[in-house]
Formats: structure tokens, sequence, C-alpha cells
């Protein structure tokens, strides 16, 4: 199946998959608009095609394609991540990491480090670092230590978050920075090579 094909089919499937699990997961009311909606389903379409260039790379990302730009879409929306989402990004991340062997276990062992300072951070700096970001963390260091590409990625994403910053604090005042976007789309694509 050629990455076109797969791009097509999954934007098909994933993306209105996407859309209504971020629905859901949302306190509020939420009628999506045509670009979050276009936004949406071209990443939850171009995600699954570029990872297919590799079986292992698919596994490993797959509880963050499947549910992540859903938790970056409620994260953007609502500014939290909610347990609803977290909760099974990590746990299949953990099993996954389990079959995965010796790489799976220094994964873990990383996203235990790497937790542990995003613990930290929060309890320092409750508007420096969310408890839904702290869950989300352990997911996307498992995913990025797997791949090999834990420091690259750490620097994609706090280079995302800048940015974020700059565009939340170019359209508000003093707006909350959603990091889930920047977290998601960073670790992808870094996984992804690009």
């Amino acid at each position: 199946m050629t990455p076109a094909v797969m791009a097509v089919l999954a934007a098909a499937t994933l993306g209105p998959f996407t859309l209504a699990v971020a629905r859901r997961a949302m306190c509020s009311l939420w009628l999506p608009g045509r670009t979050e909606t276009t936004a949406i389903v071209a990443l939850a379409g171009i995600t699954p095609a570029f990872a297919m260039h590799g079986t292992r790379t698919i596994l490993i990302l797959l509880p963050l394609m499947l549910l992540g730009p859903a938790a970056a879409l409620v994260d953007a929306r609502e500014s939290r991540l909610p347990d609803v989402l977290t909760a099974p990004i990590l746990s299949t991340s953990l099993l996954l990491a389990a079959f995965a062997g010796a790489s799976g276990a220094r994964a873990v062992a990383v996203a235990a480090g790497v937790s542990g300072l995003a613990i930290v951070l929060a309890i320092l700096s409750s508007d420096l670092l969310g408890w839904g970001d702290v869950k989300l963390v352990p997911s996307l260091a498992i995913a990025l230590g797997q791949l090999d590409v834990l420091l690259s990625g750490l620097l994609r994403i706090v280079a995302l978050v800048g940015l974020t910053a700059v565009l939340v604090g170019l359209r508000q005042q003093r707006g909350v920075v959603p990091y889930g976007p920047a977290f998601v789309v960073g670790t992808i694509s870094v996984s992804m090579g690009f």
C-alpha cells in the first residue's frame, strides 16, 4: 500500500475518530470549524502514512497516533489533558514497551527519570507544567527512548512549546500555553525523521 493511499484511508477513518474522541473528552460543548477539522483530519491521515516506513516505528507510536491528536485538541481548546486520554496512551505505551525487550526496558527507565523531573517542575511551579502534561510525559519519553531520539525529541518539543507561547501571546495578553499539541506533534515528527 502506497503512503498516499495509506494517508487517505487513515484520514477517512482516524480523522473522524479523533474528532469524536476529542469532543467526548471535552467539558464544554464544541463544534469544530473547518480549519480545526481539516488540521485534525490531515494530522490523523499523514501520521500513519509516514510511519509506514517501519513497522517498529508504527507500533511504538500507535498509542500516540490514535489518541494523541485528540489529547492535543482538548488541551488547545480547554487547557487540560484529560485522564480519559492520557491513561490509555500511557498504559498502552507501557504494554508495548514490555514486549519490546531490552530497548523497551531502557525506554521505561528513561521515562521514569524524565517523569520524575516533570513532577519536580510541576510541584515547584504549577504555572510552568500542569499535571496533565506530567501524565503525558512518560508516554512521550517511552516512544522517544525506544526510537533513540530522546534528546532531539526534547529539543523539538521545547522549540514547539516556545512557538506556541509566542502564538498564544500574540492572541491573548495572559493566555495559558497548551503544551499538548507541541508534545504530540514534536514526538511524532521527530520519531518519523522530519
